[in-house]
């Protein structure tokens, strides 16, 4: 029967301590920031906002972001956002990083030179600025979607992904008489399930987390912006602007620190959510794709 050295149980011991303690310094932020959102006025400013369990509840900081309205309408933006810019992506995404593996494809050595070029260099954020206007996309609706329709990155983690399939299927299919198109979305695609659930899991998270598109290319119309653009608008806010908010709404203003612990928990919990049901895609595809360049 093998039995373990005392080096080797020295080690388990002090692996569990530091696995301990990197799980509890991950998990303590988001525990104080849920905890300061739901306790009462009285409690959190006894206690200086570091609350670890709540001696009371309430929902008031919840009520107050919730009946003021535009964090419904920052939802919804935030949805119509993903349900259209994450197919959008993965559609563009998908058939780049089809044709980057496809190497006697003519002009395949210069777009890949054009494309790590593009994905190392950026314009700026004024010309971006000008072109947006000039295209008709400031303020609209559509500066969430198009802009973010490609990633260089996500398409080179998705043809590595691609790389590792045999290329004897796509011959076979070929002599066959089928197409690229067929080739691509009744082999390729059904083949690479776990590559397109993590690339579509970044896709979405970049879209839920982006809050500078928002505030920099959006008019700052609380109701027109995304979430985390919402997020951001709230934090800057002042006891000033949030008493004119309370006025309107006819209730008693909660402080702004748990107002914003109160934003943050809205915002992050819907990722969190769904992000359990996805993640077993997310090693496989990630390891899968690092395996062949």
């Amino acid at each position: 029967m093998y039995k373990e050295s005392i080096g080797g149980r020295i080690f388990v011991i002090l692996n569990t301590i530091f696995i301990t303690l990197v799980i509890a310094v991950t998990i303590l932020p988001f525990i104080l920031v849920v905890n300061g959102s739901i306790v009462s006025e009285t409690e959190f400013f006894r206690t200086g906002g570091v609350i670890l369990i709540p001696s009371s509840f309430s929902l008031d900081n919840y009520r107050f972001i919730f009946n003021e309205g535009s964090v419904l309408s920052s939802f919804l933006v935030s949805v119509k956002r993903l349900v259209i810019g994450v197919p959008f992506a993965m559609l563009l995404t998908i058939i780049l990083a089809y044709a980057m593996t496809k190497k006697d494809m003519p002009g395949h050595g210069a777009l890949m030179v054009f494309l790590i070029f593009m994905m190392y260099f950026d314009g700026g954020m004024v010309p971006r600025l000008v072109l947006y206007k000039d295209i008709g996309l400031y303020n609209s609706f559509w500066v969430y979607v198009l802009p973010m329709g490609i990633s260089v990155f996500n398409a080179l983690l998705l043809r590595n992904f691609i790389q590792t399939i045999p290329e004897s299927l796509s011959e076979s299919a070929r002599l066959d008489g089928a197409s690229e198109s067929t080739i691509l979305f009744r082999i390729i695609l059904p083949l690479s399930k776990p590559g397109i659930a993590t690339i579509a899991l970044f896709v979405a998270v970049s879209h839920w987390n982006d809050w500078f598109t928002g505030i920099a290319y959006m008019k700052q119309v609380m109701g027109a912006l995304p979430m985390q653009s919402y997020l951001r608008k709230m934090m800057t806010l002042g006891q000033l602007d949030l008493m004119a908010m309370g006025n309107m709404q006819n209730m008693i203003t909660p402080p702004p620190e748990t107002l914003k612990m109160a934003s943050i928990v809205a915002t992050t919990v819907p990722i969190v959510i769904v992000y359990p049901f996805i993640q077993k895609y997310f090693v496989k595809g990630i390891l899968i794709g690092s395996v062949k360049g």
